[in-house]
């Protein structure tokens, strides 16, 4: 059985995705940031 056997599963199967994706971009961001500034990182 695939993910689009219901519509409630592709829903779940795309805010998974969306979720992933913001949490890829916010440590993307937070590693970025920490290389520039040092008093930003965390302990």
């Amino acid at each position: 059985m695939s993910l689009s056997h219901c519509p409630l599963c592709m829903g779940l199967a795309l805010l998974s995705a969306v979720r992933f994706m913001a949490h890829a971009v916010l440590l993307w961001q937070l590693r970025s940031t920490a290389g520039q500034a040092p008093e930003l990182q965390l302990a």
